[in-house]
């Protein structure tokens, strides 16, 4: 039996925390709620984030840092994109030669325009780094249902390592060495599936929603090829599956906010009444920004990120969308 050490507990922490253990592993999660640490170690559960399952006694807690490095040298990294620098600052201290970190977040840090993997060369630059990207919302992982994911590593060796300790028959990993796609592909897609909701809620028509999903993804590519990413690698489970999955259905967080801007008419109600992380609200803000820097055209994400920050309404995005030159086909 291998050990993982996980940061952070919330629904998808905990969710990796068992698909671990199914993988025959032992896991000791971080986490800085007593209330959490002690339910995990003594109830098997996680009261706040997965209140409903139960826990295998292989998944411990703690609120010490320093004891997830001395129990592993293979942690999953599971707070949020927004948290993730202050958290690899507060573990610099810990980390070994022969640590790997897998980042499970997605999304572009909002303030610098910084994907993780940026993040962790200014932060922590001789540590390995992986990434988990893909289809798969946390409760579907968690109740044993089938999904895949990417995992990214310029190691090789790594990658082939880090998926056969977390691949079980319900979660099933591929790797790539191409660790910029499954950045962007987790990042993109959040922002995508705002505008594949707001579509939805305006009641727009399937045909709009498909047509956002495709032009969605082809910025999505660009946006990856421009950063060094592979065509091959956007196209597969950390692209264009994950795209598909959060662009889809309700289940989403990014989709159904969005759903409530369509039916609102504009984002102010909807941003008001949020009280979830919407990953893709920061994405939309930080993406456009790094796309502006790399003189790349991303209309879709520079139209979410104008009704979220810039007030205007779908009737005004609509007809700047629409207003748009006819493009060929392609990337």
């Amino acid at each position: 039996m291998k050990k993982i050490g996980i940061i952070g507990t919330g629904v998808f922490g905990t969710a990796l925390a068992l698909t671990a253990t199914r993988a025959e592993n032992q896991v000791l999660c971080w986490a800085r709620n007593p209330e959490v640490i002690n339910s995990i170690n003594k109830q098997h559960q996680n009261p706040i984030y997965l209140p409903q399952i139960s826990l295998p006694t292989s998944i411990a807690a703690t609120s010490e840092l320093a004891e997830i490095f001395s129990f592993s040298n293979t942690i999953l990294l599971t707070v949020s994109a927004q948290a993730t620098r202050s958290v690899m600052r507060q573990i610099k201290p810990f980390l070994k030669q022969d640590t790997i970190l897998l980042l499970c977040a997605k999304g572009i840090e909002e303030t610098t325009g910084q994907i993780l993997s940026e993040i962790a060369a200014t932060e922590i630059p001789t540590t390995n780094i992986a990434i988990l990207s893909g289809p798969g919302f946390a409760i579907d992982i968690a109740q044993k249902r089938f999904a895949s994911v990417t995992i990214a590593c310029k190691n090789k060796e790594i990658a082939q390592q880090l998926t056969t300790t977390l691949g079980t028959p319900f979660f099933r990993p591929y790797m790539t060495t191409d660790i910029i796609s499954p950045q962007i592909g987790g990042s993109v897609k959040n922002v995508i599936a705002i505008a594949s909701g707001i579509a939805e809620g305006a009641a727009f028509g399937d045909g709009s929603r498909a047509a956002l999903i495709t032009r969605g993804f082809t910025e999505m590519a660009r946006l990856s090829k421009a950063l060094g990413g592979e065509l091959q690698t956007i196209m597969g489970m950390c692209g264009m599956g994950d795209l598909v999955m959060t662009a889809s259905c309700t289940q989403s967080r990014n989709f159904s906010f969005g759903k409530k801007i369509g039916l609102y008419g504009s984002a102010a109600q909807a941003l008001t009444e949020n009280t979830q992380t919407v990953e893709g609200i920061f994405t939309a803000r930080a993406v456009v920004k790094r796309a502006q820097d790399l003189g790349i055209e991303m209309p879709i994400c520079e139209t979410v990120n104008r009704i979220l920050y810039h007030g205007i309404s779908l009737k005004e995005a609509i007809n700047e969308l629409l207003s748009r030159s006819y493009k060929s086909e392609g990337i």
